[in-house]
């Protein structure tokens, strides 16, 4: 006896049905961690955006929306002004000290020698400090009259140095605190860099009859591209948003000398209580890393396509 027709395709289509279910099912399962992050990131940059339209403040229950004007009163302060002129100058000071040193600095641990890993794990010494326990360790060496840096001064016959209370100085001062802290980040992506370069291309060079100087120029350096960009939005970001140095050393002093949009953010939310301006001051901030940091993801994406 023939078996029926309808039980022989009712089997196969039954299983795929089920199959179909079942990677249905796990495909919801693996986008289900991306969604939570996405809530999780949304909802409190809507609510802090909701809340810069405001008049919010802690304490107060009464709120009331007031549109713009938060932003209006902003960039009418000279203080806002200020601390977006100081925030920019920190951002370019970071850069501009900090790739060339780390670019020397790894050139040197790239060269093989007997101290090369007692180096590379000395360098990172500073990455494992907090920072805020680093910015406080280099507030107490730059003390005006007990301080070893101006001791140091002293005993080889220079004048003592105002390093943190003078405005002409408190901001470049932070910036050295910065660059003892991060530049050992800096070197070691750069000495990754480094030792990607293809061998057989530097031992064509040298074969040729290139100098050291020719290959690191012609070869190594735009090797690095890359990596100096991926350095470049990484401090760009981080120094925007710098607050953990800045605040135990100056408090955003003297004489707003140091004072940047994150330092202003924090004063305005637990000094002033005023909730609403603070979260205008955060989304001003949001938007300026949102643009440096797209810019170079722009040039970093062209550049590692070049290479």
């Amino acid at each position: 006896m023939q078996p029926a027709a309808p039980a022989i395709t009712a089997e196969p289509a039954g299983f795929l049905r089920h199959l179909w279910a079942s990677e249905r099912l796990h495909y919801y399962f693996m986008f289900l961690p991306a969604l939570l992050l996405l809530i999780g990131v949304m909802v409190p940059f809507l609510m802090g955006m909701a809340t810069s339209l405001t008049n919010e403040k802690l304490y107060l229950p009464d709120t009331q929306f007031i549109g713009l004007a938060n932003y209006q009163a902003l960039f009418s302060n000279r203080v806002f002004q200020e601390s977006i002129v100081n925030t920019l100058l920190y951002v370019v000071f970071v850069l501009v000290i900090q790739i060339p040193l780390g670019i020397g600095v790894a050139v040197l641990l790239d060269v093989a020698s007997p101290l090369q890993r007692i180096l590379r794990s000395a360098l990172v010494l500073p990455l494992l400090i907090p920072p805020i326990v680093a910015g406080l360790m280099w507030k107490t060496m730059m003390q005006p009259t007990q301080g070893i840096l101006n001791w140091a001064l002293t005993s080889i016959g220079l004048a003592p140095f105002s390093w943190l209370t003078d405005t002409d100085t408190a901001l470049i001062s932070v910036i050295v605190i910065d660059t003892w802290v991060y530049m050992p980040f800096a070197a070691l992506i750069l000495l990754a860099g480094l030792q990607s370069v293809p061998l057989d291309m530097l031992e064509a060079a040298r074969v040729d009859g290139a100098s050291d100087w020719q290959v690191f120029r012609r070869m190594k350096l735009p090797w690095l591209i890359p990596y100096i960009l991926l350095v470049m939005l990484f401090r760009a970001a981080d120094a925007i948003k710098t607050f953990e140095l800045i605040y135990p050393t100056t408090r955003g002093g003297p004489l707003n000398a140091t004072r940047v949009l994150h330092v202003m953010a924090y004063e305005e939310a637990f000094r002033w209580t005023s909730l609403g301006r603070a979260m205008a001051i955060v989304f001003v901030l949001w938007l300026l890393s949102y643009v440096v940091s797209t810019f170079l993801m722009r040039q970093w994406n062209r550049r590692a396509k070049d290479v």
